[in-house]
């Protein structure tokens, strides 16, 4: 059997060394290697990540939220703004609507109201359970990364 691409190290051998016969120096520890790293499932997430960039008519395209939230040409969108966000949920009767190409305009007074011009980058986040999109500036992400992650605000702030 090929040994594994990828070694675990064997923490016993570490912890209690054990008698060496291939010519190494006394006591140095010869860490054993096992066959294989333990591999956990990682919970699939309900959210579905991705980025676009408005362009010179106010619409932008997200083909993996769309097709995760299994909307078509021709589907009817709501826009709801809510604090810094907008969510958009399929409703019938309104005039907005996913293209041919796939593209969604953002009505012109939302992206007035939300100060998003042609190619202002957006972070798109979509649950299918819940049907629901949600648009953010990609800005959210650095107050985010300043929030959580101090090595990164450590960096940025010089």
């Amino acid at each position: 059997m090929p040994e594994p691409i990828i070694r675990t190290l064997d923490l016993a051998a570490i912890a209690a060394p054990q008698v060496d016969r291939s010519g190494s120096a006394p006591g140095q520890i010869q860490p054993g290697f096992v066959g294989d790293l333990a591999r956990t499932e990682q919970p699939e997430s309900p959210l579905t990540f991705e980025f676009a960039k408005i362009d010179d008519h106010g619409r932008f395209s997200g083909r993996t939220v769309l097709r995760e939230l299994r909307w078509t040409a021709h589907t009817e969108l709501d826009f709801v703004l809510r604090d810094h966000t907008v969510v958009v949920r399929e409703r019938r009767g309104t005039a907005i609507q996913v293209t041919s190409r796939g593209l969604i305009q953002v009505p012109l007074p939302i992206r007035r109201w939300m100060s998003w011009g042609s190619g202002h980058r957006l972070l798109l986040v979509s649950s299918s359970r819940a049907g629901v999109l949600v648009l953010a500036g990609a800005s959210i992400l650095d107050d985010f990364a300043r929030e959580n992650f101090g090595a990164l605000s450590e960096v940025t702030s010089q």
